[in-house]
């Protein structure tokens, strides 16, 4: 059976057509031929995320960012609509959209797992957050470097080249002259920024001060994951400590001490002042030598009773005597 030019024709180009679809899709992150589903969630910025960025799920990439557009109800929110393409994974209730950027300022999606049985439909709308931290702060600073070196790159081959034709040009010359004088400042120059570059490149790199900041910010961060139940039983403590505080009538407590004192500062200025019995027995010196006359003459008493016993006490088997 023939077919006509044109119906070869056609079937070219709907092919040609079909695949040009299939190829722009494919480049875009969009595999026509596998099951989609798209979920949304709503972002107040989108922090440099792009349309075919990565959404990960415990390290596993799960699908991308299929589009990004204002709300039209509210134009301060982002829309963003979140195609998977993993199968046989579902989305539990609970689950976050968070936005992450890496340390070379790529943004992409992290999907933050909930702990609910039960998932999400498909179109439901997943709650959002955005990742802050130090590790976003130095993301940026080394965002901001690679451009740097970059530059820094490109300006050496520049003038790498600069001097080569300026040698070719001017020939071998004189050592002394100025040209020579120029050409070997500006060796030295690039000299200085090849060591700059390098310093960026060990800055930027794993090993380099950025990677180390990095490991322990992630090590100091674990360390307080592990600790957080210690952490939660010194905050309550805290907590119910002042709470007993507050409760207790320190208050009433310091006025009765207050006034016991100043009692007890006007008893003592009334002893020192000689009034009442102890105070009197403390500055009265008639008192005093009241006491002492006392005691000698108990003593001249104990004495006499010593000497003439028979004076004081009376026993007789015999019958009464007269006294002496």
């Amino acid at each position: 059976m023939k077919y006509s030019k044109e119906i070869k024709t056609a079937v070219v180009a709907l092919a040609t057509i079909f695949a040009f679809v299939w190829g722009y899709n494919f480049l875009k992150g969009n595999d026509i031929f596998s099951k989609q589903r798209v979920f949304y969630t709503i972002l107040d910025d989108a922090g440099g995320l792009n349309t075919s960025a990565p959404i990960m799920a415990n390290g596993f990439k799960v699908g991308l960012v299929k589009s990004i557009y204002f709300e039209p109800e509210n134009r301060r929110k982002l829309v963003v609509e979140l195609m998977l393409t993993a199968d046989n994974f579902d989305i539990p209730k609970g689950t976050k959209a968070r936005l992450v950027s890496d340390l070379f300022g790529t943004t992409s999606i992290n999907l933050k797992l909930g702990e609910d049985v039960a998932h999400y439909e498909v179109g439901d709308t997943l709650g959002s957050e955005i990742e802050e931290s130090l590790t976003a702060e130095l993301a940026n600073v080394s965002k901001s470097l690679i451009p740097l070196k970059v530059k820094a790159e490109t300006l050496i081959q520049n003038l790498d080249s600069l001097v080569l034709d300026l040698r070719d040009a001017l020939g071998k010359g004189e050592r002394g002259s100025a040209v020579n004088r120029a050409l070997a400042d500006l060796a030295v120059t690039m000299e200085n920024l090849k060591h700059a570059t390098g310093k960026i490149d060990v800055l930027v790199s794993d090993d380099g001060d950025l990677g180390r900041i990095l490991s322990d910010v992630e090590a100091f961060t674990s360390v307080l994951d592990k600790n957080k139940g210690e952490i939660d039983r010194l905050v309550s403590n805290l907590a119910s400590f002042s709470d007993s505080l507050a409760a207790a009538d320190i208050a009433s407590t310091i006025n009765n001490a207050n006034r016991t004192f100043s009692e007890l500062a006007i008893a003592m200025e009334q002893i020192n002042s000689g009034q009442g019995t102890v105070g009197k027995l403390l500055k009265d010196d008639s008192v005093y030598n009241n006491l002492t006359a006392a005691t000698d003459n108990l003593d001249k008493l104990f004495i006499d009773i010593k000497a003439r016993p028979s004076r004081y006490v009376h026993v007789s088997l015999f019958g009464k005597k007269n006294k002496d």
